[in-house]
């Protein structure tokens, strides 16, 4: 069958959203022709561009001359400044995304030098930092601040929900009444002027191509609320220009999470399907169904696996889900074992991909965050799911949590490859919930090995859980092996906090997880929680305080306060179901559309925390009064009078120095395997009375031995033996063929200094 997959805008411009690239390869193995577009970054591409601006500066013009727009204070002399640019803007603009996408590097120098740009309030204010000149060297950041420039003018003049860098930002609240999308639906200016005409084109394009009569499937990924709206436009269009010929599947994580209790049937006007989780089952019981000659769904052919289709109910039709049971036996257990196999085997080449569209946008100067925006990445999984499942606030109850599956790693290194060699591009961004230490290793060392073998080795990121499975050797050998950053949840970052959330981790265990990563080189970025039912002031004033210590410590390197959203799928709302949580109070609306998200009594309280914990992250991550304690700044923030923080000014350097004193004290247990990261030993035998050198590089530094001949040949030997790997070598056994004991000096140099016992 003939399947076209679509991500609509707006997601990363950095990168393909992966998705799609992971249904199109699991399509392909079941021999069908599929494809996908990303809609995402060619409708960016198509309103930041000379045509595109042109009818952005035509529109506004008109909203000013009937009144529509009426300009008001700063915004209004900000929009006189823009219209005063539009020539240059109009100029400019084909050169700016053109050197984004990285085409043209001398570009760079123009703008840099120029005398003559367009300057809204975000390159103004740039240029201002930056002493009223730039380098070469900051010219991207200059050109990102004028297209977010761009992006505020379109969000006050035509479009309030409009974002220009962004990464899918969520609704504050669940939409639980469909009205309200489909009155956004009809009357956004992005969809109705730039999207919908777009699409009315692209839809006839693929028509064309299709032989006639030949039914499409059609699937289209919601991973964010913001996405809904397209999603919706983009399927109307499809069965505007294919008629009964479009069967349209509705998936993703915004399906999977806020349309879970859907009740209004009324988006099977633009749909057949929503299907849920992974979505391999989901789409092999829609095959199999529309293969048995049941293209109506009447249910007559086999059943849906996690699938909701139009039912019979009241109104507009309501809603009927299929395959959400346990799989006994039956077709059910079937598909459930086709998800599984393809969780383990499944794996996106991106051939549909073209990279040279996306943008390298800077939207921050530091280093860790910057990897979120400003690099070209794959997007890989080393695993589906969370291999810890605890954490109070997730939505432990949801597949995409619950159901680990760790990927098998023949498929996906031979999919990496693959992808590499097309594309030029050799940076992964792993997008597991948490990266699994065990097959992350395994996949360090099958870099190594293709290192080895003469091939590029590949460099990668990812999210982790800092626990204690990132021993500090486990980070040197990562990062030896091409790891160059992690995020993780910290959340609350009081002991208190630690335990509300079972992180699993206690504020010493934390710290001794990034002293680890701090020696191993590796960037860190924490994800932070406030705002928990029951969270006292004091604790999120502690919280931020203990934040600040980390940054004034350089344990962490960016970060991102998330407001607290309580979930149906939580395992808060699982133990207060089961009489647990008795301080919580949700406050349940029970829409008929999406509602996930829950409300509970006492939120509100948490409102004068959100301008000030952000503006005191950005702060700190600019490298800025660190050394202030943390409710002096909030007090200068906008927060106002607030208790004193329990935490002692030198906590984390305590604990630091005392995760520092367990790091160096540390013996490995003989059964831990060793790996070698430095340079390659060279044994100088001495003469008659004189001990023997070995020598090596490790991180820059010469570092040597002198033993006895006969023992320095012993370690000469085994060493040799260990470069040469990667065979697996206990520390017990390695030290028996050294000649060492674990507590001797020359143990304890080579643990410092190469040898890693993971």
């Amino acid at each position: 069958m003939k399947a076209i997959l679509v991500q609509p805008p707006f997601v990363q411009l950095n990168a393909p959203y992966p998705a799609v690239h992971y249904l199109e390869a699991f399509l392909k193995a079941q021999g069908h022709d599929a494809r996908s577009f990303d809609h995402s970054i060619a409708l960016y591409r198509a309103i930041f561009s000379r045509p595109g601006l042109a009818k952005v500066f035509a529109d506004v013009e008109a909203g000013l001359a009937a009144g529509r727009i009426q300009p008001k204070n700063q915004e209004g002399a900000e929009l006189e400044r823009y219209l005063s640019y539009k020539d240059l803007y109009l100029g400019w603009i084909d050169g700016i995304t053109a050197f984004l996408s990285g085409g043209d590097p001398g570009f760079a120098h123009r703008l840099s030098a120029a005398a003559e740009f367009p300057r809204g309030a975000r390159a103004a204010a740039l240029v201002e930092a930056a002493g009223g000149r730039l380098g070469p060297e900051e010219a991207r950041g200059l050109a990102t601040r004028i297209l977010e420039d761009l992006g505020d003018l379109i969000a006050y003049a035509l479009d309030p929900d409009f974002a220009t860098v962004r990464y899918g930002d969520r609704l504050a609240r669940s939409q639980g009444d469909f009205s309200e999308v489909l009155s956004a639906l009809d009357s956004a200016w992005f969809v109705r002027e730039v999207y919908s005409p777009w699409l009315s084109d692209f839809w006839r394009a693929r028509a064309a191509e299709a032989p006639a009569g030949e039914d499409i499937l059609v699937l289209i990924t919601i991973p964010f609320p913001g996405c809904l709206t397209g999603a919706l436009a983009c399927a109307r269009a499809a069965k505007a220009s294919l008629g009964s010929r479009a069967r349209i599947a509705l998936g993703g994580g915004y399906v999977s999470t806020e349309l879970r209790n859907l009740k209004d049937g009324r988006i099977f006007d633009f749909c057949e399907w929503l299907s849920f989780d992974a979505g391999y089952g989901s789409l092999a019981s829609i095959l199999a169904r529309l293969g048995a000659g049941d293209p109506q769904d009447s249910g007559t052919g086999p059943g849906l696996y996690r699938t909701c289709v139009r039912g019979d109910g009241e109104a507009r039709g309501g809603v009927r889900a299929e395959g959400f049971q346990a799989a006994g036996d039956g077709a059910e257990a079937g598909f459930a074992a086709i998800e599984r196999e393809a969780l383990e085997t499944v794996f996106p080449d991106y051939a549909s991909a073209d990279f040279s569209a996306y943008l390298a946008a800077v939207d921050s100067g530091n280093p860790m965050h910057r990897l979120w925006s400003d690099t070209p990445w794959l997007k890989f999984s080393l695993a589906h799911g969370c291999y810890w499942q605890r954490c109070a606030f997730c939505d432990t109850q949801l597949d995409y949590v619950r159901n680990f599956v760790p990927a098998r790693l023949g498929p996906l290194l031979s999919a990496i490859a693959s992808a590499s060699k097309r594309h030029g591009l050799y940076g992964i961004h792993f997008v597991d919930e948490a990266l699994p230490m065990r097959d992350l290793l395994a996949f360090a060392d099958a870099n190594r090995a293709r290192a080895a073998t003469g091939e590029r080795a590949y460099h990668y990121w990812g999210n982790v859980r800092f626990d204690p499975s990132w021993t500090e050797d486990r980070s040197a050998y990562l990062a030896a092996s091409g790891l160059v950053a992690v995020s993780g949840g910290i959340e609350i970052a009081t002991e208190a906090g630690l335990a509300m959330t079972d992180k699993g981790f206690d504020l010493a265990g934390l710290v001794k997880t990034l002293v680890g990563m701090r020696r191993a080189g590796l960037l860190v970025h924490a994800y932070l929680i406030y705002g928990f039912p029951g969270q006292a002031p004091g604790d999120i004033l502690d919280s931020a305080e203990v934040v600040r210590q980390l940054f004034q410590a350089g344990l962490i390197d960016s970060g991102f306060w998330h407001r607290f959203v309580l979930t149906r799928g939580s395992r808060m709302m699982e133990d207060y179901a089961e009489g647990g949580m008795p301080g919580l109070r949700p406050i349940d609306r029970e829409g008929s559309f999406a509602d996930n998200d829950l409300e509970f009594e006492g939120e509100a309280a948490f409102d004068p925390w959100d301008a000030p914990l952000v503006a005191a992250l950005e702060t700190w991550m600019a490298g800025n009064e660190q050394d202030q304690p943390a409710p002096a700044l909030l007090a200068r923030l906008g927060l106002g009078r607030s208790p004193r923080t329990t935490i002692a000014s030198g906590l984390i350097e305590a604990l630091i120095g005392r995760a520092e004193a367990e790091l160096d004290a540390w013996i490995p247990e003989p059964s831990r395997r060793v790996r070698w990261v430095g340079g390659f030993p060279r044994h100088s035998p001495s003469g008659a009375g004189k001990k023997s050198r070995l020598a090596w590089v490790f991180r820059g530094e010469v570092v040597e031995l002198k033993l006895e001949p006969e023992g320095a040949a012993g370690l000469a030997s085994a060493l040799a033996s260990l470069v040469s790997g990667p065979e697996e070598t206990s520390y017990g056994d390695f030290l028996k063929a050294a000649g060492l004991k674990p507590e001797s000096p020359e143990a304890r140099a080579l643990r410092g200094a190469g040898l890693l016992a993971l």
